[in-house]
């Protein structure tokens, strides 16, 4: 494909699959051509992905419904990494070969799910920090309404008691809570986001997660009467 987009109206419809996948890739460069051309490949492999998931998610004991969540978590999975290539597949049939990719995307993410009850956790390289309770919320629960909305209501609490933090102490203690949440330490990685993001060193780093820490217990306390 070529990476330099005319200025006409692009027919996605009639694109091959392999060049969905491949604007898909550019979504950094070119959002909306990307967006479009996901809109497509979802449409278009949408009944096999369904289908699939049913007949795995059968297997294992899980509903119809929970085969739904497992096709979305596969196509968020594909919006993220769109990484196919023909090259590595055992057809030449392009369509062919992206339902035997796609067929195994599906199959670890039921894997997954059945452990988190939502989509597998994004590799390292994608992780992000945390700006905001909303934020914190959906990398806690996923995108099921009923639980980001009950999870919500329990940290309101949380969200009034960070109101007297600076950005980067908000910012810091949102990200640090949000992996101890699910039981994890701060990924390097991570960690480095935040030295670029706020333009700071790791020792300020761990004075402004102090000071956060401190300001959140001392709201806590007094709200408590203690």
């Amino acid at each position: 494909m070529n990476t330099k987009l005319q200025t006409e109206e692009i027919d996605f419809e009639n694109l091959s699959s392999d060049e969905l996948i491949e604007y898909i890739s550019f979504k950094e460069e070119f959002p909306e051509e990307a967006e479009k051309a996901f809109t497509v490949f979802c449409y278009r492999f949408q009944a096999d992905t369904i289908r699939t998931a049913e007949i795995y998610s059968n297997r294992y004991n899980y509903s119809e419904v929970e085969a739904l969540d497992v096709a979305n978590c596969a196509f968020a999975r594909v919006w993220k990494y769109p990484k196919f290539t023909i090259d590595k597949a055992k057809t030449k049939n392009i369509d062919k070969a992206i339902k035997v990719w796609l067929h195994a995307i599906i199959y670890n993410e039921l894997m997954k799910f059945g452990v988190k009850e939502t989509c597998a956790e994004a590799d390292e390289n994608d992780l992000d920090i945390i700006e905001n309770i909303d934020e914190l919320v959906t990398f806690t629960v996923g995108d099921e309404i009923e639980k980001k909305r009950d999870l919500k209501l329990r940290l309101e609490i949380l969200e009034k008691a960070m109101l007297g933090l600076s950005e980067k102490q908000k910012i810091i203690y949102l990200t640090y809570k949000a992996y101890e949440n699910n039981g994890k330490n701060l990924p390097r990685i991570v960690s480095q986001k935040l030295k670029e993001r706020l333009n700071i060193v790791q020792s300020s780093i761990r004075v402004y997660k102090k000071e956060a820490i401190e300001h959140v217990t001392n709201y806590l306390r007094i709200l408590n009467g203690n």
